[in-house]
């Protein structure tokens, strides 16, 4: 691990897939519930199961943890994301899509002290703190030019694609997780 760069070891922390999930949910929910005609307080209420479900994920990671490792956690998590995303853009009915925006809250909410921990462990002893900096600067990188693509791409080809492109992402990423469990 010591002759990794700070970069490549950011990359594998699955940060951007992560992050590009929780961004695009803030930015597309509103949208997509919008294009449904749903009220402003609606998609509220849906949001706030995702909200929710990230709150009481992070209630029960401390006993998650003790039971499997963090990569089975990671690889689950990015599965359970990316086949929300699959499913988003199909359903229209309210309590489905605040079932579904549980779902994705669980998904999403527990990978962040997971990708901490993870990336303190993978950095350079002395370097944890250059790593959280990058790690920093891709998020915020990320929070403006993913919603800008995404909302390019949804005015071209629809909101579909958008949730189906983001699901292959996290899809890949579940995959590569996989690969880390030995």
């Amino acid at each position: 691990m010591g002759t990794e760069t700070i970069p490549e070891i950011i990359q594998r922390s699955l940060a951007p897939d992560f992050a590009m999930g929780w961004d695009l949910y803030t930015f597309l929910t509103p949208l997509y519930g919008a294009r449904l005609g749903l009220a402003a307080t609606t998609i509220g209420v849906i949001m706030s199961t995702f909200a929710l479900a990230t709150f009481a994920v992070r209630l029960v990671m401390p006993h998650v943890v003790k039971r499997l490792r963090q990569w089975v956690v990671m690889s689950s998590a990015l599965a359970v994301a990316g086949t929300a995303y699959i499913l988003f853009p199909l359903l229209t009915s309210v309590p489905l899509l605040m079932a579904l925006s549980f779902v994705l809250g669980l998904g999403l909410g527990c990978a962040q002290p997971i990708i901490m921990s993870l990336l303190y462990e993978a950095s350079p002893p002395g370097r944890q703190g250059e790593a959280v900096g990058m790690r920093t600067s891709l998020l915020n990188g990320s929070h403006t030019l993913i919603p800008l693509a995404s909302g390019a791409l949804s005015a071209v080809a629809g909101m579909g694609p958008v949730f189906w492109l983001l699901a292959a992402f996290l899809l890949g990423g579940a995959w590569f997780a996989r690969q880390r469990i030995e």
